[in-house]
């Protein structure tokens, strides 16, 4: 891969990590001074702001991201193209603001003073242009604008929350600081547009795409928001909402080093594939195939051999069952990492739309029916079953949808020693425990989980582990 392409790749990984991080910071004063109830009601009420969000943003961000990459040679192109799509953005975010106040005007119920104030959130979302300097890969003033939000966040969350009294407070913080970001990323725009006026015309023409991809987000979102929606409506405790969202929120962190590779080659697919360098696309996508495979797997390894310890002493007693819970969503790390590379990495950037939807809508329907199925009995337990199953359906239809259009492929010998090595890591990491319940025995089991896998890959001589020794040493050689 050239130099952008890992620079881009390290700027989302570097904020990614601090995503990471920060639940490690804040999750645990957060869970003991505020409680399960006051977070799960914080959690449902923004996830119904979030349905107005889907609609008002439809697939802007996808949609947005992958037209300006097109175009990102030519200035005067590029500035009308960022202010047709970010007109069509703002007008259709004001009408999902209208149908939201008229949706809370009609909303009575012991939790509307929260929904007022999360409703904040839509103007950040209306003013958010993160997508275009994803498509001229510029993930340099994304990354750092989105870690300084994080970190003022953070800060304020330790300053001013200090009861479930302070709700209230904790909502308006996360909503003023995302509209603060907002701000940042328009002061750095000048540099590569100017200000162009659009006719109606030029709008319109971006709706119907738009549109197109719009309609797999909503799916997505069955299988994503959905899941949240219907917990706090379908199951009689209402701490199932955090404690789901605890376990979601763990397992995708994760998937950081993995998803952050899509947000960098959804633009630079669209651009190679626009040039038709087809050879191009391919041994791209080879790459990331091999590299999502070789670290998801030992994730799900790691993670079920480790998690409930480190839960023990990360989270309050009431949490207990998050650790089970964790373990049981964990596949999902390996179904999203193949779905980012069949779909987010060539479907949508090269046009194949419709058996992207498919795939997800496919997804979102077996979700809802296993929701619907067996939230009401099993809370939490049931929404899992329905995310890890749509997950790995979504995967699938994806993968017959590619076959025949790219040639991807790693062997079944590279996929054995993948699995062995995860394996035989899962031993030290697993009874690594008896050390302890402390975040000092949680990293020798990572620094051992790693430090095994990586020997055990390479004296089984892993094809792709030897490759990225090898680029090394031809680096350092050029170098020299």
């Amino acid at each position: 891969m050239d130099k952008k392409l890992v620079q881009n790749y390290l700027y989302n990984v570097l904020y990614q990590m601090l995503v990471l991080i920060s639940p490690f910071i804040t999750t645990p004063y957060l869970t003991r001074v505020m409680g399960a109830e006051a977070l799960s009601i914080n959690t449902w009420t923004a996830n119904i702001v979030q349905w107005f969000v889907l609609f008002g943003i439809m697939g802007v961000n996808t949609y947005g991201n992958k037209e300006i990459a097109k175009v990102r040679d030519d200035k005067e192109v590029v500035s009308r193209t960022f202010f047709e799509i970010f007109t069509m953005q703002l007008c259709s975010m004001i009408l999902s603001a209208c149908v939201f106040f008229l949706y809370a005007s009609f909303m009575g119920n012991e939790y509307h003073k929260y929904l007022m104030i999360q409703s904040i959130s839509l103007l950040s979302v209306a003013m958010d242009i993160t997508w275009f300097f994803y498509g001229v890969e510029d993930f340099k003033k994304a990354s750092i604008r989105n870690m300084i939000v994080k970190v003022t966040g953070i800060a304020m969350i330790f300053l001013f929350i200090k009861s479930p009294s302070d709700l209230m407070k904790f909502i308006l913080i996360n909503a003023c600081v995302g509209v603060c970001g907002q701000l940042i990323m328009w002061a750095q725009l000048k540099e590569y547009i100017h200000f162009t006026k659009v006719s109606v015309k030029g709008i319109v023409r971006h709706v119907r795409p738009n549109i197109a991809l719009f309609v797999p987000q909503i799916a997505i979102s069955v299988y994503s928001v959905l899941d949240i929606t219907m917990l706090g409506a379908l199951y009689e405790d209402i701490r199932h909402v955090n404690f789901y969202e605890q376990a979601q929120k763990f397992v995708k962190m994760f998937l950081f080093f993995v998803t952050s590779i899509g947000s960098v080659m959804l633009p630079r697919v669209s651009h190679v594939y626009h040039l038709k360098k087809y050879d191009q696309v391919e041994r791209y996508l080879n790459k990331t195939l091999r590299f999502a495979v070789y670290m998801s797997v030992p994730m799900i390894f790691g993670i079920t051999g480790m998690i409930q310890n480190f839960v023990d002493w990360f989270l309050p007693v009431e949490y207990s069952v998050v650790g089970n819970m964790i373990v049981y969503t964990s596949p999902i790390i390996l179904f999203i990492s193949l779905s980012n590379v069949f779909g987010t990495q060539f479907l949508v950037p090269t046009g194949n739309i419709k058996p992207y939807t498919l795939s997800v809508i496919s997804g979102a329907c077996l979700n809802f029916v296993l929701n619907s199925l067996f939230i009401p009995k099993f809370g939490a337990y049931g929404a899992i079953l329905g995310s890890v199953s749509a997950e790995l359906a979504v995967t699938v239809i994806q993968w017959f949808a590619i076959r025949d259009k790219i040639k991807l492929y790693i062997g079944l010998s590279e996929l054995v020693k993948v699995l062995v090595a995860s394996c035989v890591m899962f031993i030290p990491v697993r009874y690594l425990s008896v050390l302890g319940t402390n975040i000092l025995v949680n990293l020798i089991q990572i620094g051992a989980g790693v430090i095994v896998y990586v020997i055990v890959l390479f004296m089984l001589k892993a094809d792709f582990l030897s490759e990225m020794i090898q680029s090394l040493k031809d680096r350092g050689k050029m170098r020299a």
